[in-house]
């Protein structure tokens, strides 16, 4: 299966985002920072780059237009890049959805990542999975009164027959997400934490809570809890979950599938 071109674009502006990101940590004192791609990046993937990573990217068309002004560096640029762009190399999901899977597996194994490093490989997945159709990701967001913080959030582009169920079925605009990234099982009390970031009148009202292990069973029954009385959805889903959903990227819509179940599984599940 040939890769989608927005994630071949998100994938490249995402590892030279964070290799920037942790430059500019190094020197605070450093200004807006310019990442050179040697390849065509939509306005799309541009402008999530300014607005996640407040980073300037110059690809292959910002570079020619402005090597234009001087032509003996325009001619140098065109041999460089023709061969290049006239005959672009088609690229396969299949590594990147492999890498992920070995990444995912291995944290299972031995738990080698740091809180941080979690959040950054499971919204790494769920770009893979499912953009475009989610999109505008924001990491570590802040409530407004700065107490809480949870690990990032999306929004749903319509058009998408499941994505566009959730959404109405749920009253939605956005997803939440909470990656919890614990030695043992979560229980209870994290479904609770997560809770709270959670609001029916702001439409505000999914979210995927993802851990290294699968949920004990009273985390389950507090996300019951959740969906019974007020309406919230909290899907529980482990590092397995997401192994399998990449397994099926290749399918059109079964990883869609994949979570449809588990949502008609939990909500069929519900106790009186």
């Amino acid at each position: 299966m040939a890769l989608q071109p927005e994630c071949v674009e998100l994938h490249i502006a995402y590892i030279g985002a964070e290799r920037v990101r942790a430059y500019r940590e190094l020197d605070p004192s450093l200004g807006k920072p310019i990442l050179v791609v040697f390849s065509e990046l939509s306005s799309a993937t541009q402008a999530w780059a300014q607005d996640q990573y407040d980073i300037e990217i110059w690809d292959v068309d910002i570079l020619r237009e402005r090597a234009a002004q001087f032509p003996e560096l325009a001619n140098r640029f065109e041999a460089l890049t023709g061969s290049v762009t006239d005959e672009p190399v088609p690229q396969s999901a299949e590594p990147i959805t492999h890498k992920l899977q070995s990444e995912l597996t291995e944290h299972v194994r031995d738990n080698v990542l740091t809180p941080t490093q979690y959040e950054e490989l499971c919204m790494r997945v769920f770009m893979h999975l499912f953009d475009p159709d989610l999109y505008g990701f924001a990491k570590q967001a802040s409530t407004s009164d700065g107490a809480n913080r949870y690990d990032f959030i999306c929004r749903i582009r319509p058009g998408n027959p499941f994505w566009d169920g959730l959404r109405a079925d749920f009253r939605t605009k956005a997803i939440l997400f909470e990656c919890k990234n614990y030695e043992g099982q979560i229980s209870a009390d994290q479904v609770y934490s997560t809770e709270g970031y959670l609001f029916v009148g702001a439409l505000r009202t999914v979210c995927l809570l993802i851990s290294r292990l699968p949920a004990k069973d009273s985390a389950i029954r507090a996300a019951q809890g959740a969906m019974r009385e007020s309406g919230k959805l909290i899907l529980l889903l482990s590092n397995e979950d997401l192994i399998q959903m990449l397994e099926l990227r290749s399918q059109a819509g079964a990883a869609e599938n994949y979570l449809d179940k588990k949502i008609w599984d939990f909500v069929i599940s519900l106790p009186r």
